[in-house]
């Protein structure tokens, strides 16, 4: 009994071996078409981080990872399916720290919001040369209220005397707005909620993502487009006037995209198909089709191949991977281009997922988030 036993252990021993002979070869194919991942971001503008293939990390992760179990947070939700492009503006909470020149600083870094100076809400730009201009003592250390990682925290700065324009100032670069265009994803019907863009606004300079006091969004016509190729991504221009018409108001910017309040008055512009959203545990692999525009504001369907999901990824906007198969939208854009972020993914007669991310190396393929995630969101 003892021999059989010591036989089952060998013959254990030999495939634990052979499979990891056959997983580090695995990896090493997976290394050799590993794109490199880029920002590529005009000024001022909402911007799409071009994406890489999943690391070896997150290969490793999703081979020996705990089962998750399969149950949805979802609740029965219909929604209004975009695809159409929007224009969008807003201000922000407080003021973003772009770049820092001055020396005498303490606690404050590049990425952190200014919410306070010497004890007075900072709102926008204006603020800091009103509040500073009031101040007696302006060449001592002044008091900041600044927010870092949703974590609000003090820190201090010496203004410095700027002899052209003959007064203090902060020595830093600052800003509190922004404006972009990105797609709609949808409008949920039960109470005009609406989610676009699938990922967050992040600040050209710094990559935090922008807190929101304020925001509209507007039609939006895409006036022309740059085709995408290996390592050159694509990119969609819209043309929307910030006086123009108004759809809705921002209120939201978070990992998961925009949010926000449409006039339910301006649905028939969107004329969007009403669907029910997909638990993530019902997004399967194989064919779907993305509504997207790409010309004009009338949004269409195009194939694709959701190719693997991924329930446990670190990035919530990275739930699935997908390709273009679509003949025509390949011959047009190359596949996914900036400002497609956003683009709904439609599977079995719902709605599973938006466009988020396009690979630099390889603009057929890209990532897609679950409708679910940003539903919660």
């Amino acid at each position: 009994m003892s021999s059989f036993f010591y036989a089952q252990k060998k013959i254990l021993k030999i495939l634990k071996t052979v499979s990891f002979v056959f997983l580090l070869f695995i990896l090493a194919a997976a290394t050799i078409i590993n794109p490199v991942a880029i920002q590529r971001v005009p000024a001022k503008q909402c911007y799409t981080h071009a994406s890489s293939f999943p690391s070896i990390k997150k290969i490793i992760q999703s081979l020996f990872h705990k089962p998750e179990s399969k149950k949805s947070d979802l609740e029965p939700v219909s929604v209004y399916v975009g695809g159409n492009p929007l224009g969008f503006t807003f201000d922000l909470d407080g003021v973003l720290v772009v770049a820092i020149s001055n020396d005498d600083v303490e606690n404050l870094k590049e990425g952190d919001i200014i919410k306070k100076l010497c004890g007075q809400d900072v709102k926008g730009v204006d603020d800091i040369a009103k509040i500073l201009d009031s101040v007696i003592d302006k060449s001592q250390m002044q008091d900041l209220v600044i927010v870092r990682n949703n974590d609000e925290q003090a820190a201090r700065i010496k203004p410095v005397y700027d002899e052209i324009a003959e007064r203090y100032k902060l020595g830093i670069w600052i800003r509190d707005s922004a404006a972009g265009v990105g797609t709609l994803t949808y409008i949920r019907k039960d109470n005009m909620r609406f989610g676009a863009l699938g990922h967050p606004v992040c600040d050209i300079d710094t990559g935090s993502i922008m807190p929101i006091s304020e925001g509209n969004i507007f039609k939006c016509n895409v006036v022309g487009l740059k085709k995408g190729a290996k390592k050159k991504p694509g990119e969609l221009k819209g043309l929307f006037l910030r006086n123009g018409s108004k759809l809705g108001s921002l209120d939201k910017n978070n990992t998961c995209g925009v949010f926000g309040k449409f006039e339910e008055k301006q649905l028939d512009f969107i004329n969007g198909e009403e669907m029910e959203v997909a638990s993530k545990y019902d997004v399967k692999s194989g064919k779907a089709v993305i509504r997207c525009t790409i010309d004009g504001y009338e949004p269409r369907d195009y194939e694709i191949e959701i190719v693997k999901t991924y329930f446990q990824s670190n990035s919530e906007t990275k739930s699935m991977f997908i390709r273009v198969t679509d003949k025509e939208l390949l011959e047009k854009t190359g596949g996914i281009i900036q400002g497609m972020s956003g683009s709904p993914i439609i599977q079995n007669g719902k709605l599973v997922g938006a466009v988020t991310h396009v690979f630099v190396s390889d603009p057929t393929k890209g990532y897609g988030i679950f409708a679910e995630n940003m539903i919660n969101k």
